[in-house]
């Protein structure tokens, strides 16, 4: 990540201009600006006087320099970069096409010259590209505009420009993969592009290098003027223009705050989240708010674990404010959509609405004697299927990034498994019908919360792609306490003997059935309980933003067998109060 601050800049504008696009590789960076413009070749050379053969050797003879140039790069990025190297294999691929060349030596007979041929037979593929209804596939065709560029700067120029002051923010209008790797060399300090995609090998490897970048500000290289001085926050995907002094010192503050972190852990925050002897866990955060998302934590992270929806989502306005269901629906999709994009490539966990018992009482208009154990969760949910399938038709539609999961709350039966699967197959049949585009394959899964879905796991399991073991109400339901009752909430202990062997229990049964479990309630975030959890064998775990990089860190101090060990232990006794004094819990 690329935190680099240049001296103090002088305001030349009393006011910030700021512009908005999506960040697709996360960090902070400040520095001048420079601007690559569009080029424009000329390619109106047609006529009788060329000689094809002559040509088709230009042609030939370009590929022959371009795959080079891509083995050059090839030699000077390290042996760990292996997805730098397949992509530029992917180039390479692409240039040895036989359906292009074929088609650039046709079109080369037809009389056109070299670069007039290459320039539409590219844009024949780019054609057929953006014409699939596949966004990934559709992204490929910015990559080909890019090669294609390249390419033609090469044939024309006989060399590619790769000139440029290091510590630079380069903007242009779109990037290839190659130039990333170019500029990389150059120590840019971020990528500021006006298109491209966050699935483009550019923004892959932009995420791989660490330098901060920003797809998708339209006239970018327009509005900002070589040696304009720019800050970049690519966690929000903003982008500030010739910052004021005031500006200026508050985003230093930022990046010093980033720099603190670094310092305090080390490496390890860039690192893979694993144990002491190198077994390596998923450690995701929880999300109540969309603001969170500005939280860099997150993006250090193995992605999101937990997306609390009641919460995201304005739900009282369906209620109060009679919005209707279509425009409740396209409400919802544009949260999650935002969501998924800016944690991509990371998966992202979105919980259905969890209402009822605790959970916005006022909204159903309706007193129960006990909530907690009345219509809440899965239950309402299906009760009220049409309100549930705008949520479900949300999902899938921002399941287009294809890192969108979907799971249900507070399962108790088989059955609400079963009618949940049954109203997103409907979803998606409603969908294919409307020509929205989503991810066919898009994971399902469940929390386990209740003692009744523990003790089936085994049968649950086998129809779901992974389970999220939540401990909060687990432990409730278990040991009969409300947590937030003072005259009871000594009975609630997540440490109690019995709901370690229920979560020991399912955690079985998933790994039988080659599921992944995963746990997010507040027992992740407890320092004495990081080595039961390991121990547990979760897949992941998934904690509050505040607490991720501390709970990263006791990670990497615990040794995997020592917790095996130590959960074995901890099994045998026969109280909390046991397994309290045993973990050393004042």
């Amino acid at each position: 990540m690329n935190n680099q601050m240049d001296e103090n800049p002088e305001t030349k504008k009393p006011k910030d201009i700021v512009l908005k696009g999506i960040p697709v590789s996360k960090g902070y960076a400040s520095g001048k600006a420079f601007i690559i413009k569009r080029n424009i070749f000329n390619l109106n050379q047609n006529g009788n006087y060329l000689n094809p053969s002559e040509e088709i050797e230009r042609f030939k003879q370009t590929i022959v320099e371009y795959k080079n140039e891509l083995l050059r790069y090839q030699n000077s990025i390290s042996k760990e970069k292996s997805i730098a190297t397949d992509i530029l294999d992917s180039i390479k691929l692409l240039l040895e096409d036989p359906d292009i060349e074929k088609s650039v030596i046709e079109y080369i007979h037809s009389g056109k010259s070299a670069e007039l041929a290459v320039e539409l037979t590219y844009q024949k593929f780019e054609k057929d590209l953006l014409s699939v209804k596949n966004k990934f596939i559709r992204e490929r065709a910015f990559e080909i505009e890019q090669i294609k560029n390249r390419f033609l700067e090469l044939l024309i120029n006989k060399k590619l420009s790769t000139t440029i002051p290091e510590n630079s923010i380069v903007v242009a209008p779109s990037l290839s993969a190659d130039q990333v790797i170019a500029f990389k060399e150059k120590n840019v300090a971020a990528l500021i592009t006006e298109v491209g995609g966050t699935t483009t090998h550019s923004s892959i490897l932009a995420r791989s290098f660490r330098i901060p970048s920003v797809i998708g500000i339209p006239n970018a290289t327009k509005l900002i003027s070589n040696n304009d001085h720019l800050l970049v926050d690519a966690y929000k995907g903003i982008i500030i223009v010739n910052p004021t002094q005031e500006t200026y010192f508050e985003f230093k503050e930022k990046v010093e705050d980033e720099n603190y972190i670094t310092k305090e852990l080390g490496d390890i925050i860039y690192r893979p989240t694993q144990t002491k002897d190198g077994k390596p866990i998923e450690l995701q955060a929880n999300i109540n708010y969309k603001e969170e998302l500005d939280e860099r934590e997150i993006y250090l992270s193995d992605g999101i674990g937990l997306v609390r929806t009641e919460h995201l989502v304005p739900i009282r306005d369906f209620y109060d404010k009679n919005i209707g269901f279509d425009y409740f629906e396209q409400v919802q999709y544009e949260l999650y959509h935002d969501v998924a994009v800016k944690v991509y490539p990371k998966p992202v966990i979105f919980r259905a609405f969890d209402l009822g018992g605790d959970k916005f009482p006022s909204l159903f208009g309706m007193t129960e004697a006990n909530p907690m154990l009345g219509f809440r969760g899965i239950r309402y949910l299906l009760a009220n299927p049409r309100f549930f399938k705008t949520q479900l038709r949300a999902f899938l539609r921002a399941s287009v990034e294809k890192n969108v999961q979907i799971m249900i709350p507070m399962v108790t039966t088989l059955e609400e498994v079963l009618d949940s699967l049954r109203l997103i197959e409907e979803c998606k049949e409603e969908l294919k019908q409307e020509n929205q585009e989503f991810d066919p394959n898009v994971k399902f899964g469940i929390m386990i919360e209740t003692p009744a879905a523990a003790l089936q796991s085994d049968i649950l399991a086998n129809y779901v792609d992974f389970i999220s073991i939540g401990t909060n109400d687990l432990t409730q339901y278990t040991l009969v306490a409300d947590r937030d009752n003072s005259q009871v909430s000594s009975y609630f202990s997540p440490f109690h003997p019995s709901v370690l062997k229920l979560m020991k229990y399912t955690i079985n049964n998933a790994k039988r059935k080659g599921k992944k479990v995963g746990i997010c309630g507040e027992l992740a975030s407890h320092p004495a309980a990081t080595g039961l959890i390991i121990g547990l064998e979760f897949d992941s775990i998934s904690v509050s933003v505040e607490n991720l990089l501390q709970v990263k860190k006791w990670i990497s101090e615990i040794d995997s067998s020592f917790a095996k060990a130590q959960l074995q232990k901890a099994l045998r006794f026969s109280t909390s109060e046991q397994v309290r004094e045993f973990l050393e819990i004042d």
